[in-house]
């Protein structure tokens, strides 16, 4: 993608300082007089609260890095500082600060729920950095080594990094048994990995006279592992020891990578959780989307299972009239059908319902569609009702007229969840049957039932057959329909039904 979902969640990051720097002298002065009510209460966290004001106040307010390094720096400081060990006090420090940040934006006239929001995950994320020992990412290699040359599991001596400039192998850092180095330990310098090795031997005590050198490439540099035994008793060691530090910094991005989408799950919840009725849940799920995903363009549309058609709901940067002309059977798309399908196949109390990834969207949408809206790739997210076990609808969404784009598989994950957070929302209001501008008409089941084989083709007298009702007082119903429905026939009648999924 253009932008990995890493990228949109450091810009709300991003978002959070900038918010925090526009009020910077605002939220110095709460800061100051929240410090100042606890010292005259003598709290126990005062001084704490004081040292936290010192810290961050350097650290949010002055121009840097990027927002890793800039974490990191927060990170390392935080845990350097005497004052700053995990516990409640420290969670009660970091509360006051963030809840005086919301309190000065709060008064600002043009605040927003994002900019809360944005503060609300910065501060989240500078405790992660302060307290979390997996902040830092990938294992420190040096310290493997370190502790690899000190263990009494591997006959190891000593270790050398090696580095190469202008053609020649330097030593850049030694671990283990090095109180025989000189001071300077750049004069190891050679053409070879070989002459080096030879050279650090010609250094060593009596001893090394014994020892062997075994070179192993790992990433881009060359480690040199000094050893008294033989180099097929030692070498399996050494790699098996390597592969395991390489699972376990393999295990920790996994782990990160699993906390972007996560993140991104729980701001997402939070944005369209705010709905008070069923049009703002679609206008905050259609942006929702776009906010917390890497993706540029949603369209929200709803799904008729009785008549197996979906009819557009909202466009969020997208043309929102011509996304609400759209109404379309699936049966005109055979990838959506056979999808749906599969579902039904599947069964009641499904949880999790993938999207559908397409790189061309030609190959799955109509021509006229793809034309209009300039469709390159595109992700279909269904909006799927777990507690309901019912497709509601589905998002679709994209980087952009004319834009392609491959979908990882944090993103797939994060596109799935999305859509059942949103089903659940919509369920709440009308059952999951979204309206478009007016509410849908209350009809009776009585008359939902006429409506239903009207729709069905069933003339007077077979509807009437069928619900062992007269001829009579099924027009009667016919009438009371059309009058409630505001329509001037029955085909009209039926087109407001679906697209209202009153039927």
């Amino acid at each position: 993608m253009h932008r990995t979902l890493r990228e949109k969640l450091n810009a709300i990051l991003q978002d959070g300082v900038a918010v925090i720097r526009r009020h910077h002298g605002s939220i110095t002065a709460r800061w100051e007089e929240k410090w100042r009510e606890l010292e005259t209460k003598q709290h126990a966290a005062a001084e704490s609260f004081g040292a936290s004001i010192d810290l961050l106040s350097r650290q949010l307010f002055e121009e840097g890095s990027g927002t890793g390094e800039w974490l990191k720096a927060v990170g390392d400081a935080w845990r350097s500082h005497p004052h700053f060990t995990p516990s409640n006090k420290i969670t009660f420090v970091f509360t006051l600060l963030e809840n005086a940040v919301h309190e000065v934006v709060q008064s600002a006239t043009n605040s927003t729920f994002h900019d809360h929001q944005a503060v609300q995950y910065l501060f989240s994320k500078i405790y992660e950095a302060a307290f979390s020992q997996t902040f830092d990412g990938q294992p420190d290699i040096g310290r493997f080594l370190e502790q690899l040359a000190a263990s009494r599991q591997l006959p190891i001596d000593w270790i050398a990094e090696l580095d190469k400039a202008d053609g020649r192998f330097y030593v850049k850092k030694f671990y283990g048994n090095t109180c025989w180095l000189p001071p300077d330990i750049r004069t190891f310098a050679a053409d070879t990995i070989f002459s080096l090795s030879e050279q650090l031997l010609a250094c060593m005590p009596e001893a090394g006279a014994k020892r062997r050198v075994i070179p192993l490439p790992w990433e881009e540099t060359v480690f040199l592992f000094c050893t008294g035994e033989a180099e097929h008793q030692v070498l399996p060691f050494l790699l098996h020891a390597l592969e395991l530090f390489h699972a376990g910094g393999m295990a920790i991005e996994q782990t990160k990578q699993d906390q972007l989408w996560k993140d991104a799950i729980i701001l997402f919840d939070r944005w369209i959780m705010r709905a008070k009725s069923l049009q703002q849940a679609i206008e905050y799920i259609a942006s929702g989307f776009v906010a917390y995903l890497p993706f540029e363009r949603c369209a929200l549309f709803a799904y008729s299972s009785a008549n197996e058609s979906g009819f557009g709901l909202y466009g969020y940067r997208l043309d929102n009239d011509k996304i609400k002309n759209i109404h379309e059977s699936i049966n005109g798309l055979p990838l959506i059908k056979q999808y749906v399908q599969q579902l039904q196949l599947l069964g009641r109390h499904m949880t999790n319902v993938p999207p559908i990834y397409m790189a061309d969207a030609a190959e799955g949408l109509p021509a006229k569609y793809v034309e209009q809206f300039q469709l390159e790739s595109i992700v279909i997210a269904p909006i799927y009702s777990p507690s309901e076990s019912r497709l509601i609808g589905a998002a679709l969404l994209d980087q952009g007229p004319g834009q392609p784009f491959a979908l990882s598989s944090d993103i797939f994950t994060a596109v799935m969840k999305f859509g059942q957070s949103a089903g659940e929302v919509l369920a709440k209001f009308g059952g999951g049957r979204p309206e478009l501008i007016q509410p849908a008409p209350h009809l009776s089941p009585r008359e939902i039932e006429v409506l239903k084989l009207v729709a069905e083709g069933a003339s007077t007298y077979e509807a009437a057959k069928r619900l062992h009702l007269s001829e009579y007082t099924v027009r009667d119903y016919v009438s009371a329909i059309l009058q409630k429905m505001n329509a001037k026939n029955r085909t009209e009648a039926i087109v407001k039904a679906i697209r209202d999924g009153i039927i």
